[in-house]
This record gives structure tokens, sequence and C-alpha cells, in this order.
């Protein structure tokens, strides 16, 4: 019985290949770090990924989901910044051409796979209106309305924020490698997030001074999606989440009080149920 998908993962910052069954177990998996400056080669190592997880699989497979971090328009991939692609990705064709026998192929946007996977199945499936955030390499997000995903481009990491009289997109300050920046700016030298949570963990001055920078601008960052499309409930993902200890409740609280004067949801946010998972979870779902 054909009862598992073969879920591709592309993200900024791992390459993930899964097999997935009807009931949302994670058969098997396998992941490296993804290939950022090269398409060609991040094309070969994604069809031997595919190939590779899929092997004492291929009988039960009904479709193939990928979901990927750029634009994608009817599984076509256009410009995808953060994997260097420019557009006309030809993932599509490389898939059809290796795993003949297999026509459910569906490819689209990694946050909104992931947001229509969390409506469906995750933290967000007893609310209609909800809104998917991922922050790591860059920031992505999805949105769903009334239960449905609006397949779009959703940039959401693109938009532009004013930082010591500058413009900037968003992620380039906020993401997990926007923080690394942030820091230099403020003559703050960390290697990645997880650094410069350590040392505001430790109670380090100036990751202090950094962090209040940081949390304010991404509290606004929430207000205004708020703003557009109050939805009910955020799910957020990525890297940066690792360490949502220390600032999830600041991040809610601060984002509230910004739109305290309107008339709209509370910002609640939750954490996707495969939490570091919800690439390949997510990319199942195109074809669940």
């Amino acid at each position: 019985m054909k009862d598992k998908v073969l879920a591709l993962d592309m993200g900024g910052t791992n390459l993930r290949a899964a097999i997935i069954s009807e009931d949302l177990k994670i058969v098997r998996q396998i992941k490296d770090a993804t290939i950022s400056d090269n398409p060609p080669l991040l094309l070969k190592k994604a069809i031997e990924f595919a190939k590779e997880v899929s092997k004492d699989y291929l009988d039960e497979i009904r479709g193939i989901g990928v979901s990927i971090c750029g634009v994608v328009k009817d599984n076509v991939i256009g410009k995808c910044g953060n994997l260097s692609i420019l557009g006309n990705f030809p993932l599509y064709d490389a898939l059809k051409k290796e795993f003949v026998g297999i026509d459910n192929i569906r490819i689209a946007n990694d946050a909104n796979c992931s947001a229509l996977f969390e409506s469906r199945f995750g933290s967000n499936k007893d609310v209609k209106d909800s809104i998917f955030i991922t922050i790591s390499t860059g920031i992505g997000g999805g949105l769903v309305i009334n239960n449905q995903m609006i397949d779009a481009s959703f940039e959401v990491g693109r938009q532009i924020i004013e930082y010591d009289h500058e413009f900037y997109e968003a992620e380039h300050l906020l993401s997990g490698n926007g923080l690394v920046v942030l820091c230099e700016k403020n003559e703050l030298y960390v290697k990645n997030a997880k650094e410069f949570f350590d040392l505001y963990r430790s109670g380090d001055n100036l990751a202090k001074r950094v962090y209040e920078k940081w949390i304010k601008r991404l509290s606004l960052f929430f207000s205004n999606l708020q703003l557009l499309f109050n939805v009910q409930r955020y799910s957020v993902s990525g890297g940066v989440m690792k360490s949502r200890d220390l600032f999830l409740n600041d991040l809610e609280k601060i984002s509230n009080a910004s739109i305290s004067s309107f008339k709209l949801n509370p910002i609640k946010i939750a954490v996707p149920q495969f939490d570091q998972d919800i690439g390949v979870m997510g990319a199942s779902s195109l074809v669940l």
C-alpha cells in the first residue's frame, strides 16, 4: 500500500530528506548542512539524498513533497536568495526523471508548507487564521486564512526596517545570521546566534544592549503582521527558537503592547508540534 511520502526540505541552513508515513511518523530521515553557494551541486545533493532515504520504500511512496526557502509558482522554483538560486532551478524535472512512476510531485515555499502543516495537523489546527514564521538563516513566513494556505510569495523577511538611520531587510538584522550582523554593528563579535544568546544568558552587558535593540525590532515585526492580518495564533520555528526561553515572553509582551490601542486578536505564539522537523513535515503536507 502506498502510504508514505518522500519529503525534501531545502532550507538556508540544512538539507533534509525524510520518509513520512500517513500517520505523521518520521520513518527515516537524513540531513546535512545545505549548499548555499552552488545551485548545481545543491541539486545533485538533493537528488542523492532523495534516492538514499527512499531506497527501501520505493513501492510505498505515493508522492514527493518539497519545501524550499524561496519563491515557487506551479512547481517552478524562482529566486531563493539564501541558496544563491536566481530562478529556473530544475528540481521538478530532476525528480520526475529519477522517480519514474511517481507522478504526484509538489514543490512550494518552505514557510507556506509549514503554515499548511501547522494549520492542518499541528499547533494551529484549532484556529482558522494563523501565520507560521521561521527565524533561522533568514526569516520566512506562511499565511493561512479561513483554514486555507495563501500560496503567495509571502516574503515577510524582506520587510524594510530602520536601524541607525539606514534601511535593511528585516532578516538581515533579526534572523540568526542577522543577529551576528547586529552584534558586529555594536562592536560585539560572535560566530552565530547561539554564541550571542550564551553571552546574554551569562549577563554580558553589551549582549544585553544588543538584545534590547533586537527584541524591540522583532516585536514590531510581529506587531505589523498582526495589524495586517489579525490572525489568532503564530507558530514560530527555526534555529533562533532554540533559545526561546530567553525571549519568547518579551516578544509576546512587547508586540502586544505595540498594538494595544487597536481592537485586534492578541498575539499568541506557539512552538510547532515537530519543532526542528517542521520543514520535512511541511513538505509532506503537500502530498498528504
